[in-house]
């Protein structure tokens, strides 16, 4: 078994070799909001995207893969199966192939540089761009380092080579496409230190007569004939600055270009190339026209209200509160490309809302962009804007789990604001399914509390549970439950500064029995990375908190190893069968566990994983593990900076005296391919009962049973054409995972 498969694997199956549940992600229990059922409620959420095609699992389709950007170089790839046909824009949240991509920072791109059919990324690095190919074997995906980092001659017609990077900063996004026509792709990006865009020209084809290189020369440091500045273009500024001229800035005056993005797109069908360009400090991106010719071009008209170009008034104008960036790529499956636009930012702009859909209408080259929504893929998950913390409460008191969840907030005019979303659990406590009834619980946004994290309590002895909710300053905020036992939560009686109660910036609360002496406690987890202990030396109907230490357990999750300061901890602390352990959440989306915790609440927490589960949900995971479907054992619910969540069901396993071993070859699966029966063996002879599962390329699960038996009969003929993994998992939780076609 490969790493790749290895960790689908986990993530299918959800091994966990730390505790005694094993959990899975379980993407079946059902979200409504506005009586529409979302198709995938727990994708994750996006905010500030980049977006790009590529076939994840060769049916000739090409799907969706998102980098969402969070904060410095944090963030998230998700993908997407396109499962439209002619004309339909449908996708499905495809789990299965985010953990195969390498690591990324700040954007992530794909395009075919050695046009063999196979995606490849472009990716961000220190200096530049860094390169892997696509070197994926049929749905099987994998990558391998090409170029560490793209270098360009800037002496190209001189008799000595001047090598340097090829310039993108974090905040930037590069144009690639064949610009000149030649069947390589070159690149258009922004100098350093200037507002001219630079061309750097792929000299494949010229060196080798073939496109499987990636070799630069920057033949035109003013590609275009103009520059852009202050959210404006000019033009004719260098026209004759053009071909092998090595650039030089020689205007030490000159503004600084602080971050822009660059779509490349042939707008009228001309063979040439027309660009749209976002800037950090633009609320609008910037349409330029190219009257030159793919050879020579020359930029002769620009405007500020694109998509109506040349018309004026026909949709819905580009217009965010800064930095949109704009990705081309066929939505639809209709052969044209359409457009989508989201800010390229971390903060400050559109989050819930932040993905524009424009489909091109045209049949002809000409493209024209017409404006269909602003939530694409956001409209068919739960989506909160910045920031997810989920909490388990029963708001209506009618013994059924439902799901409050807190967030940094939505983008509202120029700032956030935060609120309490409700979904009520309008099915069962054994098969929970969630409406939204508000996004704003109880009104209580009208309390302009930045970042609300909510943990509920009875901290009155009333018999009802009343609230705490963390805010950005370190303080909390008390609301008393008024409604009484057995009733439908009421929240009235507004505490600011609870008992002046005080942790570091950010602050995450959770009431929680902390000592086993009867009364609720406090803990605090915060920007810092650490967590804040608050006893409780008061009683059950008068609580008295307080401060115990700020850095309780010893913990921290902050990445000391690269210099990291702050680790946005969000604590969990559960007992089961009497022991006491620890879920911390953090700044890089895993969550670690603790335990060695009772009776030695003064001493230093055992830190027992780092990545427990192997779940990484993205940027500042939110845990919240509890008994969501009533069966004893505890699920996990993963919030996350995305403004998303992602549902993971459990299994009880228990780990004493099973010394059962599994391997990879001991199974085999055949005929593969296969259209009638696939058989199933297995060689293990100490192997007593094992579970087995066939699910699809989305991770739903079509069959599931136990068996006993070493040589098993399955038949497909039912199954639709397409890629299947056959999970077999013995009862130690080690799971083996078959790829099967059905032909």
């Amino acid at each position: 078994m490969t790493r790749c498969e290895l960790i689908i694997s986990f993530l299918i199956w959800g091994i966990v070799l730390q505790a005694q549940n094993l959990v899975y992600r379980d993407t079946t229990p059902s979200v409504f909001e506005n009586g529409v059922k979302l198709k995938m409620p727990w994708a994750g959420g996006i905010n500030f995207a980049s977006f790009t095609s590529i076939d994840l699992n060769a049916d000739g389709k090409l799907d969706l893969a998102t980098f969402d950007k969070i904060s410095g170089s944090g963030g998230k790839l998700r993908t997407y199966l396109n499962v439209g046909g002619v004309g339909e824009a449908k996708y499905l949240h495809s789990f299965t192939y985010q953990e195969d991509f390498p690591t990324v920072t700040d954007w992530a791109l794909f395009f075919d540089y050695n046009f063999d059919g196979k995606a490849d990324l472009f990716t961000y690095t220190t200096g530049g761009i860094k390169v892997f190919k696509n070197t994926s074997s049929g749905a099987t995906l994998s990558f391998q380092l090409e170029k560490s980092l793209l270098r360009s001659n800037y002496n190209p017609g001189g008799p000595t080579p001047n090598y340097s990077n090829i310039p993108v900063i974090t905040v930037g996004i590069p144009g690639i496409a064949d610009l000149d026509n030649d069947g390589d792709l070159d690149i258009l990006t922004f100098s350093y230190t200037g507002v001219r865009v630079e061309f750097h020209k792929n000299m494949s084809q010229e060196k080798y007569g073939v496109s499987d290189s990636l070799v630069f020369d920057m033949v035109d440091n003013c590609w275009g004939d103009f520059q852009e500045s202050s959210c404006m273009v000019d033009l004719n500024m260098c026209p004759f600055m053009k071909q092998y001229q090595q650039a030089i800035e020689t205007n030490p005056n000159k503004v600084l270009h602080a971050g822009s993005c660059i779509m490349c797109f042939d707008r009228d069908g001309d063979g040439d190339q027309e660009l749209l360009l976002g800037d950090v400090s633009c609320n609008h991106p910037i349409f330029v026209s190219n009257e030159g010719s793919a050879s020579n071009a020359h930029i002769g008209d620009t405007t500020a209200l694109f998509p109506n170009y040349p018309n004026k008034a026909s949709t819905n104008v580009i217009r965010f509160n800064t930095f949109p960036c704009s990705y081309h790529l066929d939505i639809n499956n209709d052969g044209a490309k359409d457009l989508i636009v989201t800010p390229n930012s971390i903060s400050g702009a559109e989050n819930y809302q932040s993905v524009w859909y424009y489909q091109n209408t045209s049949t002809t080259p000409t493209v024209n962009f017409v404006y269909q929504q602003n939530n694409f893929l956001q409209d068919n998950m739960i989506e909160l804007g910045e920031g997810a913390y989920p909490v388990i409460f029963d708001a209506d008191s009618d013994g059924k789990n439902d799901l409050i969840v807190g967030n940094l907030g939505y983008f509202t005019v120029n700032t956030n604001k935060s609120k309490l979303a409700y979904y009520r659990n309008i099915g069962t406590n054994a098969s929970p399914s969630f409406s939204l009834i508000t996004r704003d619980y109880q009104n209580l946004s009208s309390y302009n509390i930045f970042s609300m994290a909510p943990t509920f309590g009875d901290l009155d002895g009333d018999g009802d549970k009343d609230l705490i909710i963390g805010s950005n300053n370190g303080r909390v905020h008390y609301f008393e439950n008024t409604a009484g036992a057995g009733n439908a939560a009421v929240y009235s009686n507004y505490t600011a500064n609870y008992q002046n109660i005080l942790g570091n910036n950010l602050v995450y609360p959770q009431l929680f029995d902390v000592d086993n002496n009867g009364t609720l406690d406090l803990l605090l987890g915060s920007l810092n990375g650490k967590l804040t202990y608050y006893q409780n030396i008061g009683t059950t109907t008068v609580p008295n908190f307080t401060l115990v230490t700020n850095s309780f357990g010893n913990v921290d999750v902050r990445q000391l190893s690269i210099g990291a300061t702050t680790g946005y901890s969000t604590p969990y602390m559960y007992r089961d069968a009497g022991v006491t352990k620890l879920l911390v959440g953090c700044e890089v989306g895993s969550i670690y566990l603790y335990d060695n915790i009772d009776g030695n609440l003064n001493g230093t927490f055992q830190k027992v994983d780092t990545m427990l589960f192997g779940i990484n949900e993205g940027t500042r995971s939110a845990p919240c593990y509890e008994d969501i479907t009533s069966d004893g054992k505890r699920d996990l619910l993963v919030g996350n900076y995305s403004g998303g969540i992602a549902f993971f069901n459990s299994t009880n396993v228990s780990m004493v005296n099973v010394k059962e071993i599994f391997y990879e070859n001991e199974v085999i699966v055949f005929p593969n391919p296969t259209s009638q029966t696939l058989n199933i063996s297995i060689s293990n002879h100490q192997i007593e009962t094992l579970k087995i599962s066939c699910v699809d390329m989305l991770g739903k699960n079509l069959k599931q049973w136990e068996s006993q038996q070493k040589n098993i009969t399955l038949d497909v003929s039912s199954f639709n054409k397409g890629i299947y993994f056959i999970l077999i998992s013995n009862p130690t939780g080690v799971t083996i995972r078959k790829k099967i076609i059905i032909e």
